[in-house]
C-alpha cells in the first residue's frame, strides 16, 4: 500500500483464551454453555534463544466465530506474559484479510506494533493505549 489507509474490521473470524488448565476449561463450557465439539492439536518447537516450548490447543465454532483455548504445557510462549500479568481470558481477537502482510504494514504505518509475523499467513499487532488489545490479521482459507 502506497499510502496509510484505515483498517476496516468486518468480521470477527477468531477469539483465543490463554488458559491455565484446558481440560478444565473445556468441562466447564461445554457444561456451562453447551460449547463444542471440541477439536485438538499440539505444538512445539524452540525459541530463537533455543528454548523448548510446546502447547495445547483446542477449537470449537459458535457460529462462524472460532474459539481457540491455548494452554502452555512446557516453557515459555506468546500467552506466557498475559497469563503472568494478567491470568487467564481473552488473548487476541483475529480477522481474515486478503493480504496479512499489506495490512499489518499498514497498521504498523499507523502506529501499531508488530508483534509476531509469519509472512503471507498471519501477524499479530498491539495498537497500544485504551483497550490493550492484540488483533491477529490471518490469511482467509482457501
Amino acid at each position: 500500500m502506497s499510502s496509510t489507509q484505515p483498517f476496516k474490521v468486518k468480521s470477527i473470524d477468531h477469539i483465543s483464551y490463554a488458559v491455565k488448565d484446558i481440560d478444565k476449561t473445556i468441562e466447564a463450557w461445554s457444561r456451562l454453555y453447551g460449547l463444542g465439539p471440541w477439536s485438538y492439536a499440539e505444538n512445539g518447537g524452540v525459541d530463537a534463544k533455543g528454548r523448548p516450548w510446546k502447547v495445547r490447543m483446542a477449537f470449537t465454532y459458535v457460529g462462524p466465530v472460532q474459539v481457540e483455548l491455548v494452554q502452555c504445557t512446557e516453557g515459555r510462549i506468546f500467552q506466557s506474559r498475559f497469563l503472568d500479568t494478567w491470568g487467564e481470558g481473552v488473548h487476541h481477537i483475529g480477522f481474515y484479510v486478503d493480504d496479512v502482510d499489506a495490512e499489518a504494514q499498514n497498521l504498523v504505518a499507523q502506529g501499531a506494533r508488530l508483534l509476531i509475523h509469519d509472512p503471507g499467513r498471519f501477524a499479530y499487532l498491539d495498537a497500544g493505549g485504551v483497550g490493550g488489545a492484540i488483533f491477529e490479521l490471518m490469511r482467509k482459507p482457501g
